[in-house]
């Protein structure tokens, strides 16, 4: 019997592992989960916490657990998003109608599976945007979006694995979160709650029994503060990794990062700038200024005579809308309106008005296909092409941004979005991934001092940049964060307000 606490009940003569309670004050999770009579279930934790109004998330002692070989993973917390299915849970996506139509589920999805069976310990299911689709705190109606820890604490959390951001950034006692990322959902929240965040290269994880957004660019990754345990826990989850690599690549490639002098850069731009000529030393490499839009118009393919936003254009939301309507909300609304009397279900304002433009637009799938093809085939080829020595022949570094800013600068949760915006182009960049099927990693570099406009005090915000390699090169890239880690370059991140540590303010 392992070591720890136990209870004894002297009635029945059973022993019962005692479970540490604990309250989720930043709104990330939608349930606390334990272990179900079921050996491979799980059932809603059946206690909350006195006098709070928020959901108990029960946690075990570590000192049952001892890793092994065969469980490299032992006693390791896990957060799950709640699209992924738990056996004897329901999935909700964080819609109430969705949840309550839907029984329990009767299996657990493999990528949660893989994760268990190398003695990982669920403690709860994650909130996430509306069935995972790009959503604002401000427009998350049907669930409150979770509260980001950082500075403030009044920071947008990201989208869409918006849960596992928010209790990565808080609990000392969740390590690590099981995500999702179409088109930055793990690379947003990592950002914004400034964490370890990865998006793999296409098709490294299974995706069964997962509600889906758009499967030609849906992926899993993890969001951590330890990036040992974050690779510890990847090697498990993708059974693609591969040693294919005897030296890390001698080329960097900048992409719309700042050309200011010296004395003109900002304190976001300094860090950057700094860890770019870091990472520059340590791999001797060459660093040089990537403009992709030019060199596609310099190289594109034949019978491609639109500038690069232009080809793209709405491609990401043809290829995430459409199936997304055929897979998820076709049939929802007809089980719906069978139970109700041909009613509708609500829906939250961004997947709906998606849904809204897939069915009045009625795009072709074959076409934005096709061009997602052809961008992925020459993104590939013509910027970040495989070799044998490095497996990927260069380091692509950008910053990550969305419709409210970048790393390092506020973007207040409270803040009204007008309207539905169709994502187009790639976004910043953070589209790239999805459509080359390249890996996409974000790594926490430090923080940057603001005046917040709720504390009316200097609040801290982190800083990160993104990391790309060429497909198939992720373990590449968890090998280099890996050393750059224990050489101090990259650092273990902490709770709170701040990256490395601080009270969270309620």
């Amino acid at each position: 019997m392992p070591p720890g606490p136990y209870f004894i009940s002297t009635h029945k003569r059973t022993l019962h592992v005692p479970y540490r309670l604990y309250v989720d004050t930043q709104n990330a999770f939608t349930t606390g989960v334990v272990p179900s009579t079921d050996k491979d279930g799980f059932t809603n934790i059946p206690v909350a916490v006195a006098a709070s109004s928020s959901t108990t998330i029960g946690v075990p002692s570590r000192l049952y657990f001892r890793k092994t070989e065969e469980k490299p993973l032992a006693g390791v917390r896990l957060g799950v998003k709640d699209i992924y299915d738990l056996k004897g849970l329901k999935t909700g996506a964080s819609s109430r109608a969705y949840f309550d139509l839907y029984p329990a589920k009767n299996k657990t999805a493999s990528a949660v599976q893989r994760l268990i069976d190398a003695g990982a310990v669920v403690v709860g299911k994650m909130k996430t945007s509306q069935f995972a689709a790009p959503e604002f705190a401000s427009l998350a109606i049907d669930s409150q979006a979770p509260f980001n820890a950082r500075a403030d604490g009044y920071q947008e959390p990201g989208s869409s694995s918006s849960g596992g951001g928010a209790g990565m950034s808080a609990y000392d006692w969740l390590d690590i979160a099981l995500g999702s990322d179409t088109g930055g959902s793990i690379r947003v929240p990592a950002y914004e709650n400034g964490l370890y965040g990865n998006r793999p290269s296409h098709g490294y994880a299974d995706l069964d029994h997962v509600v889906p957004l758009g499967p030609e660019f849906d992926t899993a990754g993890l969001l951590a503060r330890d990036p040992n345990l974050w690779s510890q826990a990847s090697r498990v989850l993708y059974s693609g990794l591969t040693e294919n690599y005897t030296t890390y690549p001698k080329r960097i490639q900048t992409s719309g990062l700042s050309n200011s002098t010296e004395t003109s850069l900002s304190p976001v731009d300094k860090q950057i700038r700094e860890f770019v000529q870091t990472l520059s030393r340590h791999l001797s490499a060459d660093v040089t200024q990537l403009n992709y839009t030019e060199r596609w118009s310099d190289t594109r393919p034949a019978g491609t005579n639109e500038v690069l936003s232009t080809y793209l254009d709405t491609t990401w939301e043809v290829l995430t809308a459409q199936p997304q309507v055929e897979l998820v909300r076709t049939p929802f609304f007809a089980d719906y309106a069978a139970k109700y009397d041909g009613r509708q279900p609500y829906v939250d304002p961004s997947p709906r008005a998606s849904w809204d433009w897939a069915l009045s637009q009625n795009p072709s799938v074959e076409d934005a296909s096709l061009r997602k093809a052809t961008f992925k085939a020459w993104w590939n080829e013509q910027i970040m092409p495989t070799n044998a020595e490095s497996c990927s022949d260069s380091i692509v570094l950008y910053v990550s941004k969305d419709a409210l800013g970048a790393t390092g600068q506020p973007s207040y949760r409270d803040i009204q979005i007008p309207g539905f915006g169709i994502p187009t182009g790639l976004m910043g960049g953070l589209f790239i991934s999805p459509m080359s099927g390249v890996p996409d990693f974000v790594v926490p570099l430090g923080q940057v001092p603001y005046n917040s406009s709720v504390t009316k005090h200097e609040e801290q915000l982190p800083v990160t940049i993104n990391m790309m390699a060429a497909k198939g090169c992720d373990l590449m890239l968890f090998d280099l964060i890996d050393e750059l880690h224990l050489l101090g370059i990259l650092p273990r991140v902490k709770t709170g307000t701040s990256i490395y540590g601080g009270r969270t303010y309620l």
